[in-house]
């Protein structure tokens, strides 16, 4: 269990890192919304992952799957929007640092998958079936 929990620390400093970033680009507050909708619907979709994991229910199994689709929404719609506008980049700075805002959204939903699946998610064999159930 402690290495789970040294994880998650992992990927909630990556993620803190990757937020920093926004501080000199002056975009600290739309950063951290974007970053914070993305962190949590990738978490949203790790434990929807973890939950398939522990039942054999299909239809939970099936809710789990349709929540877990509408995690992603906001990684694919681009939501809460975060565009050219929002960074404000000082002279000289590389204009790369423009798409800060879609690597950010994209990393910190990565990000939140892992530490949820590996904390709940079912790591064991499938159980054996019973005799009568053959």
């Amino acid at each position: 269990m402690r290495r789970v929990d040294a994880f998650g620390l992992l990927c909630a400093g990556l993620a803190l890192l990757l937020w920093a970033l926004a501080l000199p680009l002056g975009c600290a507050g739309q950063a951290a919304l974007i970053g914070g909708v993305s962190l949590g619907s990738g978490a949203l979709l790790g434990l929807m992952l973890a939950l398939i994991t522990r039942t054999l229910r299909p239809a939970v199994i099936y809710l789990c799957l349709c929540v877990a689709v509408a995690a992603c929404v906001p990684l694919l719609r681009e939501w809460p929007p975060g565009d050219m506008r929002d960074v404000r980049l000082a002279p000289g700075m590389p204009g790369f640092l423009a798409y800060y805002l879609d690597l950010l959204r994209v990393a910190l939903f990565v990000l939140g998958i892992p530490y949820p699946f590996a904390r709940l998610g079912h790591h064991a064999p499938d159980p054996v079936a019973r005799r009568e159930d053959r």
